[in-house]
């Protein structure tokens, strides 16, 4: 895999370009980039500000084949990934935040699961889930649609997570461009993992190969 600066335009399904992607940053941070004259290099060096100074910027992790694996954005004491399937539908949200009591560390606070009608882009149910520092658990699910009467909201308090579950949750806050530790698949806790499995499975099979792949590169290591 590999790291491109230029953000994700949903909406389009392609990579904005260099110029657009610093625009945007700049609307967000109120800076000038944009407007210079001299335009090489000028994203990275705008990024890499934005990570020093926990501003706004973005960024897109390509697969091999150079077609999109997740979009990243990153603000004051957060950094978001959007992890996407082969047609483009984001299915998967990682969210972490910073906390004052744990300085250097990003916790994985939220993990959000979007389900999509088969065979195509369109959202059927998203699924939240929660967790707190003292191992919480916690899920909500939307699913239907208010303009029929069928809109439902299922919240479920579930028991606590492993020690171990809640340990892969902690990261260290990451250096300019180094994103690998966040978006490890075996980071998921098991309960979020099983559903995740469970739509996967029908929707997006590489989903699999990608935690197996994790799980076997960080946690059993070749020798």
């Amino acid at each position: 895999m590999r790291l491109t600066l230029r953000a994700w335009n949903a909406p389009y399904e392609c990579l904005q370009s260099e110029e657009d992607s610093l625009y945007n940053m700049d609307r967000y941070n109120k800076t000038r980039y944009s407007r210079r004259k001299k335009k090489e290099g000028l994203l990275e060096l705008a990024s890499r500000e934005a990570h020093e100074n926990q501003e706004v910027y973005f960024a897109t992790i390509l697969n091999d084949d150079d077609s999109p694996y997740c979009a990243m954005e990153s603000n004051v004491g957060y950094f978001g990934f959007d992890f996407l399937q082969d047609n483009y539908a984001d299915f998967l949200t990682f969210q972490y935040r910073s906390d004052s009591e744990h300085k250097g560390k990003l916790f994985l606070k939220a993990i959000f699961l979007f389900e999509c009608y088969p065979g195509t882009t369109e959202k059927m149910r998203r699924t939240n889930f929660t967790y707190t520092h003292e191992g919480g658990c916690s899920s909500v699910i939307y699913q239907g649609e208010e303009y029929n009467g069928t809109s439902e909201v299922i919240q479920t308090k579930h028991p606590p997570i492993s020690a171990e579950e809640l340990e892969k949750l902690w990261v260290d806050y990451p250096k300019f461009g180094e994103y690998e530790q966040l978006i490890r698949l075996d980071r998921i806790p098991l309960l979020a993992r099983e559903r995740i499995l469970e739509y996967t499975d029908k929707e997006f099979l590489a989903f699999r190969e990608y935690l197996q792949r994790d799980i076997e590169r960080y946690q059993h290591p070749m020798e």
